[in-house]
């Protein structure tokens, strides 16, 4: 019994570092990745991964007012996220957008910031070296940031004067000792954040599991929600205890200014709304799908669609089932648990067990041509062949846009 209440849970962690004015008064706290508690560094693989998991665990574990306080909380966010303004579930009054060097400054990137300002987002430019073709970019921010480390004292001295014509506010960072500091003050800095004040400090939980396959679903009919109904989206959240955790969680945070009490699924859907769900939900499964499990989302959906695009071709009923055939057929892979036992954990028919075990029925049969042909397997019937290349062109097209998507 205990087994199964730990495995039902798994720890989450993210580090928090304060930025100080000149008073060495707390004005905002920068929020890093950490992947466990024990981590001493961000050990980030995944820029994206890493981000959606700060924001996840602000999110529904826990609540950006417990971990900022009344502060800011600035989060880096890699170029994927800068350009999906309308995507992502921050609070636009306690978060503030870090862009990293690394993020393009190009004109796609600035007409993305621009919306963000539009919706009412602070900007931080981290990591900045001045250069007179970023001036529209410097316009933009509220905070550019100095590593002091990477430019040295000179470095920063001719940085701080290129930027003295701008209204935008100076952060000096990895300002590791008292000497680095009164070097600053000298300079008119006004913000600090490094060593000599303080280290990140760990901030880390238990948290309920998501089940990875439920996202996947959730996320694809969010993606096609023209037809959705409640009732449907309420069917789905249902089947996975921790994903209702985790929204309920968000509810109760004070961000969402909520003062009903939920007493059912369908009212919490209600409540979020589709669009913020869908940016839930994304958080969640990029949260989930860090280095090499993202390359793992995307075969998992390109077999889902491919199943499903094959039997629709066949006029076979029921095409939704094989989609969802596709997407188990491989939970194994996504949970580190072999097949049976997986399966064996979802309310699930046995027959529809046996056709992703087993290959039975005309379900089962339908997977077994879609592995082979997206495994270069040999397809023995000119006919399967043809119908299996002409949906796996749609699929892998579908399975595209629904990365980019979320």
């Amino acid at each position: 019994m205990s087994e199964n209440i730990s495995s039902a849970h798994s720890d989450v962690a993210l580090a928090r570092q304060p930025i100080v004015n000149s008073h060495l008064s707390v004005i905002a706290y920068e929020l890093l990745y950490r992947k466990h508690s024990g981590s001493q560094s961000a050990d980030v693989m995944d820029d994206v991964g890493a981000t959606a998991q700060v924001i996840s665990a602000s999110l529904f574990e826990f609540n950006m007012e417990e971990v900022v306080g009344s502060k800011k909380a600035f989060i880096n966010f890699p170029r994927t996220y800068l350009l999906s303004a309308g995507g992502m579930p921050v609070n636009k009054d306690n978060v503030v957008i870090e862009v990293s060097e690394h993020a393009g400054y190009d004109p796609v990137l600035l007409s993305s910031l621009r919306n963000w300002v539009k919706a009412g987002c602070c900007i931080a430019l981290d990591d900045f070296v001045f250069d007179a073709k970023l001036t529209p970019f410097v316009e933009l921010a509220d905070y550019v940031k100095l590593d002091l480390s990477k430019l040295g004292q000179e470095g920063l001295h001719k940085q701080i004067e290129a930027l003295r014509g701008f209204d935008v506010k100076i952060v000096a960072e990895k300002v590791e000792s008292w000497k680095d500091y009164e070097y600053c003050r000298l300079l008119g800095v006004e913000y600090f954040q490094g060593y000599f004040f303080e280290k990140p400090e760990i901030i880390s939980s238990k948290t309920t599991k998501v089940n990875s396959m439920n996202l996947l679903q959730l996320m694809s009919s969010l993606l096609d929600a023209t037809s959705l109904t409640v009732e449907e989206l309420e069917k789905i959240v249902s089947q996975d205890a921790g994903l209702v955790h985790k929204l309920l969680r968000y509810l109760n945070s004070p961000s969402t200014g909520l003062v009903a009490s939920v007493d059912s699924i369908r009212l919490a859907i209600m409540l979020i709304g589709v669009e913020k769900l869908k940016a839930l939900t994304n958080i969640l499964l990029m949260s989930e799908m860090v280095g090499d499990r993202h390359v793992l989302l995307e075969q998992i959906m390109l077999r889902a669609k491919h199943a499903e695009l094959f039997a629709e071709l066949r006029n076979y009923k029921n095409q939704d089932k094989y989609f969802l055939a596709g997407m188990l057929s491989m939970v194994d892979v996504s949970t580190g648990m072999p097949l049976n036992e997986a399966l064996e954990e979802l309310p699930l028919p046995e027959e529809f067990i046996n056709a992703i075990i087993q290959r039975s029925g005309r379900v089962g049969n339908a997977l077994d041509l879609v592995e082979h042909y997206s495994n270069g397997r040999v397809v023995q019937d000119p006919k399967d062949l043809s119908d299996l290349k002409e949906t796996y062109v749609h699929a892998l097209e579908w399975a595209n846009n629904f990365l980019s998507g979320v």
